[in-house]
């Protein structure tokens, strides 16, 4: 019986232990490959897709740029202020200011203003939220356009304000805020926030 004991001690358990051993590294790799296999199939998809997806981070450039760019916002705001025939009386760029997150409690959430809906990657080191007011004079229909077209423009911004009153524009019959066409002409105040996401890398 001794004999029978010492055998296994010495030769079947250690030969067992390594099996089990070799089959835990076999699983452990037959998942590694698996899993290696799914990225390998989704770089391989990306890569197809690469002139595309080129394409869509210029477009999130120019939305949120690296630097604060002022004048190429102001060019985009005066063609669409002349596509919808609407007059860009000011542009006034306030203070730039540092992003400050959302303040969660157990029971509410703050959001500061001009403060987007962010992931962890968006902090208070890289993204910078300057405020920016903008007058137009026109009809109130273009104005409404004018003002769709800012927020779906090439450049991100947040309308936060949006106000109208009769306009007092030389151009409109004297005791009348409408044109010649019927439309009521209108001054209109429009304030909101543009982004810099700024390259800390």
């Amino acid at each position: 019986m001794m004999i029978v004991t010492g055998g296994w001690l010495l030769g079947i358990a250690p030969q067992l232990a390594i099996a089990a051993t070799a089959n835990s590294d076999r699983a452990n790799a037959v998942v590694a490959n698996t899993r290696n296999q799914v990225v390998l199939a989704k770089l391989k998809r990306d890569y197809e897709n690469i002139d595309a997806l080129k394409n869509q981070l210029s477009t999130l450039r120019n939305a949120v740029p690296p630097k604060a760019d002022i004048s190429s916002f102001v060019t985009e705001l005066n063609t669409l202020a002349g596509a919808h025939k609407v007059t860009l009386k000011s542009i006034t760029v306030s203070e730039a200011k540092a992003y400050t997150p959302a303040i969660q409690t157990s029971s509410t959430k703050t959001t500061p203003a001009g403060s987007p809906q962010t992931n962890p990657k968006i902090t208070t080191a890289n993204l910078v939220i300057i405020p920016v007011q903008i007058s137009v004079t026109g009809d109130y229909g273009n104005v409404l356009d004018f003002v769709n077209d800012v927020q779906m423009g090439q450049r991100l911004i947040l309308v936060s304000s949006l106000s109208t009153t009769g306009s007092t524009d030389s151009k409109a019959t004297k005791g009348s805020t409408r044109t010649s066409g019927g439309s009521q002409k209108v001054d209109s105040s429009i304030g909101g926030y543009i982004y810099v996401l700024l390259n800390n890398n």
